[in-house]
């Protein structure tokens, strides 16, 4: 059993947070603050407050070995699974993500779980005492990116797996001297702070790659690809390429569940069993392995018994991504935030439920593409729409998504706008042999999950 570790205290001239509660109605009210303001809530606003808070905190991102995820689409699912593997050799380890599904400590993982709301407090209150004598302000991201940075060390973490909450070189995470960098994809997204070409959105993200750093390049068009290795090479940053250096080969649906073999290098590792009938989880599978291996050849982690990594793989916890849960109807949990993923989406759903009423439960947040997803999602031949609101301070509202959907599709909508109304609502119209599709927000999935879940206990006669 681990000891509990001692308190801290920041500095006796700031005024501290209370309770958790207060450290989540603030970050709420600059959230709200940033979106009506026409700036991400998501993203950096003061790249140069972030790092003079992190100096004034004596640099707690240095405590700890790091690695450094960015892309378009699968970044979470990515820092994840690389976490995970980190954390099956024995090691500890802090995971950074964005955006949370139920609640803001699930952006600061360690050791898979949640960090603590005692754990959070403590840290938010260090950062928070540098704000209050400088006089300055960060946007959500930025303050728990650098309380992030503090927790993990104050966890005594062996390493940190940062997710890059928008593009990458200007990211508050950026910060970091990582041992490996990962780009997952890189599509259209974000074009109004990225750039309106992908060559723009690659630059952006080629910015984490640091000199003589080992970094990994997704599957993506030439023209960002080029950008990526142009940039890997004037840092002479050693470049690892999906599809030659690692690879998935033979992806088959089995149900719910998918198969594939992953190729490491010289080394295959077959019959790996995925917990989502989505091939690009396969994807996000083989960056990990192949970051963790980077790692392993370097020495710089324990290794992992081959049978060990395809048990951790057939039992991750996707959380709202893609995730399929089993009843009648079934449910499918996804988290549809751009064009490319609601395009992913459609399609996975076309070929896994083909013949099957499929009803969709969709809110959209104010800061996401929502109108480009929308256009997507028509791909997916929906038998209806169910229009939410969740969460209520950042959707849109229903009635505009309901008609920029009735503008371009004869799939009939309807606006629920409680949420959990909303869910009974989809269950109904789908019938018990139908799917239910929730998507559109991470957070809407996040609701919604247990409420799956405990409508399947039901059904199943499971406590």
């Amino acid at each position: 059993m681990h000891s509990r570790r001692p308190k801290t205290f920041p500095p006796s001239w700031t005024v501290p947070f209370s309770s958790y509660a207060e450290v989540t109605n603030l970050l709420r009210e600059v959230e709200v603050a940033c979106i009506l303001g026409g700036r991400p809530s998501d993203g950096t606003v003061n790249f140069g407050a972030v790092s003079r808070c992190l100096h004034e905190l004596k640099r707690p991102d240095r405590a700890y070995r790091s690695i450094h995820v960015t892309g378009t689409n699968g970044k979470t699912t990515v820092s994840r699974m690389i976490g995970a593997l980190i954390r099956a050799a024995g090691l500890t380890v802090g995971v950074y993500t964005s955006p949370h599904v139920l609640h803001f400590r699930e952006r600061i993982a360690i050791n898979g779980r949640p960090i603590g709301e005692e754990e959070l407090v403590d840290a938010c209150n260090h950062v928070k005492a540098f704000l209050d004598v400088r006089g300055l302000h960060l946007a959500p991201f930025e303050f728990l990116t650098a309380a992030a940075f503090f927790a993990f060390r104050a966890a005594k973490v062996d390493y940190a797996v940062i997710e890059v909450g928008i593009g990458g070189r200007q990211d508050a995470t950026n910060v970091i001297a990582p041992e490996l960098s990962v780009i997952t994809n890189v599509e259209y997204d974000h074009t109004e702070m990225l750039g309106e070409t992908l060559e723009q959105i690659a630059a952006e993200k080629a910015g984490i790659i640091k000199p003589l750093t080992p970094v990994l390049c997704g599957p993506m068009p030439d023209g960002p690809r080029a950008v990526i290795f142009s940039r890997a090479a004037a840092l002479k940053a050693p470049l690892l390429v999906s599809g030659e250096d690692y690879d998935v080969k033979g992806f088959v649906r089995t149900g719910y569940t998918g198969r594939c073999t992953l190729q490491v290098g010289s080394a295959t590792l077959a019959d790996v069993r995925l917990t989502s009938p989505a091939p690009f989880m396969a994807t996000n599978a083989s960056h990990a392995l192949m970051a963790y291996d980077v790692l392993r050849r370097r020495g710089l982690v324990p290794e992992i018994d081959a049978g060990d990594i395809a048990r951790l793989f057939a039992e991750m916890d996707l959380s709202a991504c893609c995730e399929v849960l089993p009843g009648s109807p079934t449910v499918v949990l996804d988290s549809a935030h751009n064009a490319s993923a609601a395009t992913r989406l459609a399609t996975m759903l076309r070929t896994t439920f083909e013949g099957r009423r499929s009803v969709w439960l969709v809110s959209m947040c104010r800061d996401a593409q929502w109108e480009q997803v929308l256009r997507s999602l028509g791909g997916a031949a929906a038998d209806r729409v169910i229009v939410t609101c969740y969460p209520p301070d950042r959707a849109v509202a229903p009635h505009r998504i309901a008609e920029r959907w009735r503008a371009s599709s004869r799939v009939a909508a309807e606006i629920v706008e409680n949420p959990d109304a909303a869910f009974r609502r989809a269950r109904e119209a789908a019938g018990p042999y139908g799917v239910v599709v929730v998507t559109g927000s991470p957070q809407l999935g996040g609701y919604c999950r247990p409420l799956a879940r405990s409508f399947a206990a039901e059904v199943t006669g499971q406590p």
